[in-house]
């Protein structure tokens, strides 16, 4: 690969599966919350979201609509908003170097697994995975892939993953003092992921 080709941007594509996914996040948050609390910024428990958030055990009871619906629902609708913007910003960046499905298989498989993994550290009924981050950070770690390739290395990307995995464990550490582990996992599972997919590289045209 030479450094023309390790430079160059992927073309500008209408980020469809990421326009999707934050429109998805932000109509079942809203949903969950005037549900749960009445109103639309209302905050609730973890627990209240049992309907919608993931344990092993659901898995267990083939209940697999909860891998999508976990990563849908916030506790805290400020929260929803912070992570559809980081999802909007770095799903943009990503999704134009490996497309629509492969996106979404990223969000899905990458988001449940570090949810699941997360949950292994808190106590019941308190372990109910919730939440976009842990999706993000696995989109966040395939875009660390993308530039460690050489793939993508525009300044958009690099900004895009270097906000969201900051911002992510700046609040861990602020709250809990340490990165959490489902963010931790999804970084590191979002890597393996991208490491698997044949993506081709972007080269400038003639003339």
């Amino acid at each position: 690969m030479s450094p023309v080709q390790s430079m160059v941007a992927p073309p500008r594509l209408i980020p469809w599966c990421t326009l999707l996914l934050a429109a998805a996040t932000v109509a079942l948050s809203v949903h969950a919350a005037i549900e749960i609390s009445g109103t639309w910024l209302g905050r609730v428990r973890i627990v209240e979201l049992e309907n919608y958030g993931l344990r092993f055990r659901h898995l267990q009871e083939l209940e697999l609509w909860r891998l999508v619906t976990a990563q849908l629902v916030h506790v805290k609708q400020p929260h929803m908003v912070g992570d559809v913007f980081c999802l909007l910003l770095v799903g943009t960046a990503v999704e134009r170097n490996i497309g629509f499905l492969r996106l979404f298989v990223l969000w899905l498989v990458g988001g449940s697994l570090a949810i699941l993994f997360s949950s292994l550290f808190v106590l019941p009924p308190w372990n109910l995975g919730t939440g976009a981050s842990q999706a993000i950070m696995a989109i966040s770690g395939a875009g660390i892939w993308l530039a460690l390739t050489g793939i993508d290395r525009s300044r958009f990307l690099l900004f895009a993953v270097s906000f969201s995995i900051a911002l992510a464990f700046t609040i861990d550490i602020v709250h809990v003092y340490y990165p959490k582990p489902g963010h931790v996992a999804g970084v590191i599972i979002g890597l393996l992921i991208a490491s698997l997919y044949r993506i081709k590289v972007h080269t400038p045209k003639a003339g």
